[in-house]
């Protein structure tokens, strides 16, 4: 049995990035990283574009300050007109600047009696409220650079520059297996003896906050040769295999003997902690295998606190851990040495208050939850008003 410490060094040791490219759709591409530059194809404006509501206008040599307005421009429109002097265009935000104009005179800045307008003592300036075509990226330029990371701000960029898919290097491909002869599909009576089974449902929805999925799901009986059949055929086409339960040591958890039968590698089995001890990390040749413990508490803290970390490496993320603060204890803990701990618990505005039905199988305290609380292997006792280690669970 290894330390937290150790087999978190041992998951970046080993994490490798993912460097194959593929061609997705843009709105696919959200949390990926761009594997190519993007150049423009376009003039971003693509023409002279309002900047407000008002009036385009050309004004002569000695700036005459009225104007005759003779069409109307709204975004949108499609025209080829030449504004000539002393001639006016009524124009809308976003819409194409006639050729000839000047200016665009903000409509509140403006007097208007029918077709005539002016503006009074307002200084005239030769542009003003006019994006220029290109103003904000000219066709040909570099739009982004290869490796940024995805976000909603670089999907619009993408999106207005007419780019219906982008190159990324490839999302990590997650299979999961959940194991146990006592789980039930939910939607079914419940049998005595049986429980609903909820782990696929809950290590589902965690992926998805890393805008993940799991591109295989199978659930498989505590029998040997079934989970053996289910882990080979998992092992052959994933990056990363999550087994939930038959992981620990009683006569019915096969997972280790079978992985280790198929060749993975073990790279720690057992962590000094609680909940989530009987965690196994391993690898068969380019997969990844986390063992998880059947109980869902467990299952979710070991998903937070490894898996989450170790997919971001595998896609390339700078941060690859929750964040981690220090806080206030609001409560009292009684701990002893020997075993790590991580207290689910919920950040309050003067620290952190650790919730009660601490227990693996229990979730209904872990739905109030906003964060872990960390006490290390060899943290006693800890007293109200010390500062803990607190690491922040993910968002929607």
């Amino acid at each position: 049995m290894i330390t937290v410490e150790e087999a978190k060094s041992i998951l970046l040791n080993n994490i490798v990035e993912l460097n194959e490219s593929v061609k997705v759709l843009l709105t696919d591409s959200l949390g990926c990283r761009l594997a190519e530059d993007i150049y423009t194809p376009l003039d971003l404006p693509p023409f002279n574009q309002s900047n407000v509501d008002g009036y385009a206008v050309k004004f002569s040599s000695n700036e005459k300050k009225q104007w005759k307005v003779i069409t109307e421009i709204k975004a949108g429109d499609n025209h080829s007109l030449v504004l000539k002097d002393g001639e006016a265009a009524r124009i809308y935000t976003g819409a194409m600047v006639p050729a000839g104009s000047d200016c665009v005179l903000m409509q509140e800045k403006v007097m208007r009696k029918d077709a005539l307008i002016e503006c009074g003592e307002t200084a005239l300036t030769k542009g003003e409220h006019i994006r220029k075509a290109g103003a904000q990226i000219k066709k040909g330029e570099l739009a982004l650079g290869k490796d940024i990371l995805i976000n909603p701000s670089v999907i619009g960029f993408i999106a207005a520059l007419g780019l219906t898919e982008v190159v990324v290097y490839r999302k990590p491909k997650v299979t999961l297996i959940i194991t146990g002869n006592e789980l039930q599909t939910i939607g079914s009576h419940l049998e005595k003896g049986k429980v609903y089974e909820s782990n696929s449902f809950t290590l589902q929805a965690a992926l998805q906050i890393m805008n993940l999925r799991a591109d295989n799901l199978f659930f498989v009986k505590d029998d040997k040769k079934s989970v053996e059949d289910v882990v080979t055929k998992a092992l052959q086409d994933t990056d990363m295999l999550l087994i939930s339960g038959g992981i620990s040591v009683g006569d019915y958890d096969f997972v280790h003997d079978i992985l280790k039968e198929n060749n993975t590698t073990t790279l720690f089995y057992k962590v000094a902690q609680k909940p989530g001890k009987p965690l196994f990390f391993g690898k068969n040749k380019n997969t990844f295998v986390f063992g998880l413990p059947g109980n869902p508490a467990a299952a979710l803290t070991c998903l937070y606190e490894y898996i989450f970390p170790a997919l971001r490496k595998m896609q390339g993320k700078e941060t690859l851990f929750l964040r981690s603060v220090q806080l206030p204890l609001l409560k009292d803990i009684n701990k002893k040495k020997g075993l790590a701990h991580y207290l689910k618990a919920e950040v309050k505005p003067n620290g952190v208050m650790p919730l009660g039905g601490q227990e693996s199988f229990i979730m209904k305290s872990f739905a109030y939850a906003d964060a872990f609380i960390y006490l290390p292997l060899e943290k006693e006792n800890v007293q109200a008003g010390e500062l803990v280690e607190v690491h922040l669970l993910p968002q929607l």
